[in-house]
């Protein structure tokens, strides 16, 4: 009788609130002559086919008590309920009339609505799969009595999805190829979520559905147009045009995807003037000097691979415009809309205003690889002068203000939520992620390592860790983005935010290790237990048990007295070792043994061009050789440049698909949905007087 409270109460309570405006709108009477009053039809409450059939189940049971009558019509007003896009009241219903279900056919229909619309509400939530409110374990049990040959395409299409929710992509794309009919309120742009399955499943399970499925067909040669390296911009809109026309009627081709429409509606043409924009003067002439020499780097090593490979085909041309340092002018007279519309892209410029700028040019998107991002983006950077010295990477504005404790105006838990809420509303079952712009923004930004470090940190199941913050500005920017990823990764109902722990020298980096791991409190115990009696007290400390991991964000310096503190800090009763994890802003690829020794068990992200693996290649060697062992600084610079010059060879196509990437020095390159260069980096370990490749993180 629950399931019929809502909707007798709504009439009820409709009913008391015009029966009180009427009495509302009453006034004094006046002797005036009669006015003949007009009948208005009365209105009636339109209910929809749910709540038709809540109303119908609710007169049959009052009528007849017939309970099979009034489950059969409550579990038709749980489809339409689901149907209408409110699996929260089909859930009620559903738990109200489990029990009491004793047709297995009826049973196995309930246990299906659930597993849908835990999905459904799962994907409108925008969460990770870790966060899915029913667990996975739990939904395919609800699917596993389910025999019953009406439920089976339903079932599987279900199915399709929790695999792909475990990115098992090749059996996802393989199930639901054979369910693209079925009935089911999943399977909404159906085509086309299959599309992004299809694009990220291996290339032979590709090839197999391809040869065996003439449906398919069409899927794998448009994959392979789009991922043919040996095509131009020019040649691949040519051959999507041809087959569309040798696909005229396929799904696909009537409704293109976002990505392969918005590049087919490009202008695009062979590449052979190139405008790099970078501070050639200036204060920050140094780190603009090492990124030429990247892009130098870069663009030499393609000339040598036309000669060698493709002699007859044309060479770009390249040529550097100074921007200067100075945030509202540029020193050349060459950067003006007019001069940079007769290159065909335009790399840069580098400072943040100098974006702006250019922005305002209203240059052709399809010709701009930014190299930052604009200030209106939380996770734009700035170039100050300490920036190589200081940091070893590009890392923010206002980096030289390290004595900049205050972090008091952090957002607090509820608002990062708020956030992700917002986030989350934006995303919805089956929309695409793909970029509609061409225009890239490339930048180191510490953000993006923050979230990197999030990500691997909840991969190893850590639950409390706690943040060491040097008080920077790019410290605090990269605990904001750490904060709002760990909340994103761990839900947004009871996660508290990981304390921090903020320092400015040596004793206060140590009080604040020590009372977040609750030493202090374990010492003033002690003392009071030892001034209770006039003999000694034999004692150690003990500390928080609960902390798993420490996150720190501060130079490799202070790095470096932060393992000597954790581990005096620790209570000799625990063999456990607390690790510590930092991004690049903590590191420097020179080490001598007594920095990897205090340095042990510290776990970092950082580019490929940086890592063990990468220090001994050629052309590491080379760089080596030509600038004298450059410092982790000039190397970052160095990587970026030399990606940002092949970035842009490639630009169209890792724009417009988002299931394609670049490996290139600082990371694997590939653009997110708000036209951002992202850096998929690499992990180490620093153990046994080495650095080692992480390979369990």
């Amino acid at each position: 009788m629950n399931v019929f409270f809502n909707l007798r109460t709504y009439l009820s309570v409709a009913f008391i609130l015009l029966f009180l405006a009427s009495c509302a709108n009453q006034t004094k009477t006046v002797d005036q002559k009669p006015v003949e009053k007009k009948t208005k039809p009365s209105k009636e409450v339109v209910l929809n086919n749910a709540e038709a059939a809540l109303q119908k189940a609710q007169i049959e049971w009052l009528k007849n008590s017939d309970i099979k009558q009034r489950n059969d019509l409550l579990l038709a007003a749980a489809q339409d309920f689901q149907t209408g896009g409110e699996c929260a009241r089909a859930d009620i219903i559903l738990a109200n009339i489990e029990p009491f279900l004793e047709n297995p056919v009826k049973q196995q229909y309930s246990s299906l609505l659930k597993a849908e619309c835990a999905l459904i509400q799962h994907y409108a939530s925008g969460l990770s799969v870790e966060l899915i409110q029913t667990p996975i374990d739990t939904v395919i049990s609800w699917l596993a009595p389910i025999t019953a040959n009406q439920f089976f395409a339903r079932k599987e299409v279900v199915i399709a999805h929790l695999a792909a929710l475990h990115q098992r992509w090749d059996f996802a794309a393989n199930v639901l190829s054979e369910q693209l009919n079925a009935d089911s309120p999943l399977n909404q742009a159906q085509e086309q979520i299959l599309w992004q399955w299809f694009l990220k499943s291996s290339k032979s399970t590709q090839s197999t559905m391809g040869e065996n499925n003439s449906f398919m067909r069409p899927y794998l040669s448009l994959a392979n147009i789009l991922e043919d390296g040996n095509l131009t911009d020019s040649s691949r809109q040519q051959a999507i045009v041809f087959w569309r026309q040798q696909n005229p009627t396929h799904p696909l081709s009537i409704n293109l995807p976002t990505g392969v429409k918005g590049y087919v509606a490009q202008s695009l043409k062979e590449v052979r003037n190139i405008a790099v924009l970078l501070p050639l003067t200036g204060r920050v002439q140094v780190q603009g000097d090492a990124i030429k020499q990247g892009i130098m780097t870069a663009y030499f090593a393609k000339l040598k691979n036309i000669n060698t490979n493709n002699p007859g085909q044309n060479i770009p041309s390249i040529r550097f415009l100074d921007t200067g340092s100075d945030s509202d002018r540029f020193v050349s007279n060459e950067i003006t809309p007019e001069a940079l519309m007769q290159y065909d892209i335009v790399i840069g410029p580098l400072l943040r205003e100098h974006v702006s700028l250019v922005k305002d040019f209203n240059l052709p998107d399809s010709m701009l690889v930014y190299l930052n991002r604009l200030p209106a983006d939380p996770t734009t950077i700035e170039l100050t002068d300490n920036a190589s010295t200081a940091t070893g990477t590009i890392l923010g504005d206002e980096l030289d203000s390290l004595s900049n404790n205050n972090l008091t105006n952090l957002p607090s838990a509820q608002d990062i939520k708020q956030q992700v809420r917002a986030q989350n509303s934006n995303q919805a079952l089956g929309r695409s992620t793909e970029s509609e712009s061409a225009k890239v923004y490339f930048a180191l930004a510490p953000e993006d390592e923050a979230t990197q470090l999030a990500n691997l940190i909840k991969k190893q199941g850590i639950r409390t860790p706690i943040i060491i913050s040097n008080g920077s500005s790019v410290s605090r920017r990269m605990i904001e983005t750490f904060n709002t990823q760990w909340i994103a990764l761990n839900g947004l109902d009871e996660i508290k935010l990981p304390k921090v722990v903020t320092f400015s020298d040596n004793k206060g980096l140590r009080i604040g290790i020590t009372a977040a791991l609750d030493v202090l409190q374990s010492q003033r115990r002690i003392s009071q237990m030892s001034s209770l009696t006039t003999e000694t007290v034999h004692s150690v400390t003990r500390n928080r048990r609960d902390v798993d991991a420490f996150v720190v964000f501060a130079l490799p310096q202070q790095v470096e007295l932060l393992n000597p503190i954790i581990e005096a800090s620790i209570s000799l009763f625990t063999e456990r070792t607390i690790p510590v994890f930092a991004t690049s802003y903590s590191y420097q690829h020179q080490l001598n043994k007594n920095s990897i020794r205090d340095l042990r068990n510290l776990v970092f992200v950082d580019m490929p061009f940086l890592m063990p693996a990468q220090r001994n290649s050629a052309l590491a060697q080379q760089v080596d050789s030509l600038w004298n062992k450059p410092p982790s600084a000039f190397l970052r610079l160095f990587a970026f440049g030399y990606d940002a010059f092949q970035f842009s060879e490639q630009m169209q196509q890792l724009a417009y698909f988002s299931h394609t990437d670049l490996n290139g020095l600082s990371g694997k390159l590939s653009v997110n949905n708000k036209r951002q260069v992202t850096r998929g980096l690499p992990s180490a370990v620093i153990e046994n007087d080495s650095i080692n490749q992480a390979d369990g993180f």
